[in-house]
């Protein structure tokens, strides 16, 4: 066996290594909701589902972030949404691949002060996202010119946009979560909601 023939067999074993404890969690999670291995895949949009999830796994190493994906996996699956909405599954699941643990606690952070670009202008106000701001900079060490960086990379998720509808004036971080992203919450939460 030369080098390279090594270095692939190694790459090999460490990749099977590394997916193995992401699919065991998946697998705990779907039985504690009633799921089998099978049940998982056993229909075209489940298989592709499970095959997108597999996709997110390969480029994160958090256990919340495979949590999370499992949880808004199964959430599509608990809902419905794989055999009636199977596309919004999809996307809700490819916005968190290669999403990091400190964006996903931003997210849901933005999740928890309510800022949605669709929430009533009323609801969506400057004393939601200073305590946004306050809570990343307190509880997890971000500034808001970090926050705003950030804030801005999570825009290729397409969980996150940069719209402002209805704000009058100008708005220091002007992001808020779209659309997408309450579809996203709801599949998590459904899950939450079946185990609590």
């Amino acid at each position: 066996m030369n080098g390279t023939e090594l270095m692939f067999k190694s790459f090999g074993m460490a990749y099977r290594g590394c997916m193995a404890w992401k699919f065991d969690r998946l697998l705990q999670k779907a039985e504690a909701h009633g799921l089998t291995e099978k049940e998982l895949c056993n229909s075209d949009q489940r298989f592709a589902l499970f095959m997108r999830v597999g996709r997110a796994f390969e480029i994160c190493s958090e256990r919340e972030v495979v949590d999370y994906i499992a949880d808004a996996m199964l959430g599509g699956i608990k809902a419905g949404d794989v055999e009636n909405k199977p596309d919004f599954v999809h996307m809700a699941i490819s916005a968190l691949s290669g999403i990091t643990k400190t964006e996903l606690d931003i997210l849901l952070a933005m999740h928890r002060h309510q800022i949605y670009l669709d929430m009533p202008v009323t609801a969506n106000n400057e004393n939601n996202r200073e305590a946004f701001k306050q809570e990343c900079e307190n509880k997890m060490g971000i500034d808001s010119a970090m926050l705003a960086s950030i804030i801005n990379g999570l825009m290729r998720t397409s969980l996150v946009t940069n719209e402002s509808p209805g704000l009058s004036g100008a708005v220091e971080n002007p992001s808020s979560l779209s659309p997408l992203a309450r579809v996203l919450f709801k599949y998590v939460d459904h899950t939450k909601r079946l185990t609590s």
